[in-house]
Formats: C-alpha cells, sequence, structure tokens
C-alpha cells in the first residue's frame, strides 16, 4: 500500500462561550484536518488545533513540504514517516507549527494503518479497552463567579466524574484561595479538585502561591511558570509537596525529557496534536514510565482515550468539549469516564456538514 495523496483543510470552529485564563481569553480554534489517501482505495484522516488562527499556517507545511515528501511511502510504517516528516522541517522547526503539522498527517496514517487492517486504535498500539476516569476543566474558566464555579461542580460531580480544575490567577492570592476553598467545601469527597496557573507567575511568586494551594489538598499544580523555564520547575518541586503537573505546551519528547530528567514535573500532560501526533505522544508516554512519570494528556478529549488505554501509566481525560461538534460520533461520558472507540483506526467519524459549516477555505 502506498500514500497516493495528501489533502488538508482549515476549519474555524467555536468555542460558544469565552474562554479565560491567567493568560489569555479566546472564543474559536482552528482545526487542521488531513486526509491520506493510498492506491488500495483506503484513506485516513487525522487532526490537530491551535488556540488562535494559525491553521493556515499548518496546512501550508503540510501542502508544500509533507505532502511531496510522503507521496509513494508507505501509510502503515508511521514511525518512519514521523522521521521523515521531522528531519524535512528540521532546519526551521522542531516544535510550534511544525509539530501541529506533523500531528494531523501522523494521526491520519494510524487511521489508515487501523482501517487496512480493521483494528481499532487501542488495538494497535497494544492496550485494551477498558474505562478511563474523566476530569472537567469546562466548568472552571478564570472569569467564572464563586457561584458560578460551584454551579459547574455540584453539576459535574452529579456525573460522577473524578475531578474538577480550577483556573487560577487572579491578581489577588486570597482571591484564588477563596475560589478553591468554596469548591472544595461544596463538592466534599465527591470530586478531587485540580488547579492551573497556566504559565502565569514568576518562579518566586509561584512558590509564594504553591505553598498556600497546597495546604488546600489540591490533587496537582499544573503549569505555574511558563514551560520554557525549564529549569525552574525542578527547583518549585523540591520546595513543594504538591505534584507538579506540566506539559500542554511543550511540543517535543527533547523537551520532556528534560523535565524529566531534571525531576521538574510528577505529571506528563503531552497533547498528541502538540507533540507530532501518536507516534511521538506513545514515545514520550514510554519515557515518562521508566522515570515512574503519570499522564494525563491535555485536551482531545476524542482521541486520547485510546492512547491512555494503551499505557500503564495513564491517569485521566480532561473533558472540553469543543471538539465534539466535528464528529457523528462524539465518545460518552457515562459514570464518569469514557471508553476508548472500538471503530477501526482511530475510531472517530468526521461530520461532513459541520466540516463545510465550519470551513474556512484555502
Amino acid at each position: 500500500m502506498k500514500i497516493t495523496k495528501v489533502n488538508s483543510s482549515v476549519l474555524r470552529i467555536p468555542t460558544d462561550k469565552l474562554i479565560s485564563n491567567a493568560i489569555r481569553s479566546y472564543d474559536s480554534l482552528d482545526i487542521v484536518l488531513c486526509t491520506v489517501s493510498t492506491d488500495q482505495g483506503i484513506s485516513g484522516t487525522g487532526f490537530t488545533y491551535t488556540i488562535g488562527k494559525a491553521g493556515r499556517s499548518i496546512k501550508s507545511i503540510i501542502d508544500e513540504i509533507f505532502s511531496k515528501a510522503l507521496v509513494g511511502s508507505d501509510p502503515t510504517a508511521a514511525t518512519e514517516q514521523w522521521t521523515k516528516m521531522w528531519r524535512a522541517t528540521h532546519s526551521f522547526g522542531r516544535g510550534g507549527i511544525t509539530t501541529h503539522a506533523m500531528a494531523a498527517v501522523d494521526i491520519a496514517l494510524w487511521d489508515a494503518k487501523g482501517k487496512e487492517c480493521e483494528r481499532p486504535l487501542y488495538w494497535l498500539l497494544g492496550g485494551s479497552r477498558k474505562s478511563i476516569p474523566v476530569y472537567d476543566t469546562d466548568g472552571g474558566w478564570l472569569h467564572y463567579s464563586i457561584e458560578e464555579l460551584v454551579k459547574n461542580a455540584m453539576e459535574i460531580a452529579a456525573k460522577k466524574f473524578y475531578g474538577f480544575k480550577i483556573k487560577v490567577g487572579k491578581k489577588d492570592l486570597k482571591e484564588d484561595l477563596e475560589r478553591i476553598k468554596t469548591v472544595k467545601d461544596a463538592v466534599g469527597k465527591k470530586l478531587t479538585i485540580m488547579i492551573d496557573a497556566n504559565q502565569a507567575w514568576s518562579p518566586p511568586e509561584a512558590l509564594r502561591r504553591g505553598r498556600k494551594f497546597q495546604d488546600l489538598g489540591v490533587e496537582w499544580y499544573e503549569e505555574p511558570v511558563s514551560a520554557d523555564n525549564i529549569l525552574a520547575y525542578p527547583e518549585i518541586a523540591r520546595q513543594l509537596d504538591v505534584p507538579i503537573a506540566v506539559g500542554e505546551t511543550i511540543f517535543t519528547k527533547l523537551e520532556c525529557e528534560l523535565f524529566i530528567k531534571t525531576e521538574g514535573c510528577n505529571i506528563l500532560q503531552h497533547d498528541a496534536c502538540r507533540v507530532g501526533g501518536i507516534t511521538e505522544w506513545m514515545q514520550i508516554s514510554q519515557m515518562a514510565q521508566l522515570n515512574d512519570i503519570k499522564v494525563s494528556p491535555h485536551f482531545v478529549m476524542d482521541l486520547h482515550p485510546a492512547l491512555v488505554a494503551s499505557i500503564p501509566n495513564g491517569l485521566y481525560i480532561e473533558y472540553i468539549p469543543w471538539l465534539r461538534k466535528l464528529f457523528k460520533n462524539p465518545l460518552e461520558v457515562v459514570d464518569g469516564t469514557v471508553m476508548p472507540p472500538e471503530r477501526p483506526g482511530i475510531g472517530l467519524e468526521f461530520d461532513e456538514a459541520a466540516i463545510k459549516k465550519y470551513s474556512v477555505g484555502a
């Protein structure tokens, strides 16, 4: 089986409400779809996303570089094709837009591979079909009032979710602490509470606040400082008792390796659509396993269950439902858990009407 064509398209989907954290606000995402066609009539579809409007930049890399590099290649040799894309962009890429573009193609290749052998993704990756606990982020945005946070958390608790993540980053630390404590008091033992600073602070401020946050018994403290400040994380992790989570804005396994080797995190949250796809995501997860690091991926709740079900150090799936409108068969949360799809390939059927509705053209 050989690749005959690589196509891509850009969509812009609304989040249907204002989204805010400590460093930005937004109301839409760019989605880049990629379809890999083969001489056997089998095709695979992958996707990636950006918070912002870089979809056309990602598409140009797929169309101008990856398409030419991959036509004529074996779509089932995912690692080989991933390496080819990495080398093709090495002189100007190695992260960011290029790994986003690689992800869309890599996911499409895994989709084609699963369809070719009529097997689901979790099987291809050596996993089993099992339920994965879900925690909610969509109810914990920074602009929500305390009353709204409590209401959202109680609704999530009623659905038997594992946890609820609260965005922190208010100017006054007392306000962050009040928001966390009020939610914890309301939900009791029904939910665990995580907090996410979205890289808001300097290391000293992150430590000052972290000492107060850990006294409230949160499950983890996420991205307290810039993810680029890798050497700050080991010191923060050493001085605090609360687990440190990082990874959603890390784009390569080389960066992840630095966090692991310097003992800068306890939980990795690498995102398959940001690190170059399923191939790289699995390698990072295996590296984390060797170093007793747990994995709880960022976002993309319809793709990640198959991946988490395929590793022994997986934790939870993050509930943020923005991409679900793209699929005819979005995964359902049942009693606070999700199951990997059984359909061959990545198991997701894209809704053509939604694609047409949200398309932004070439």
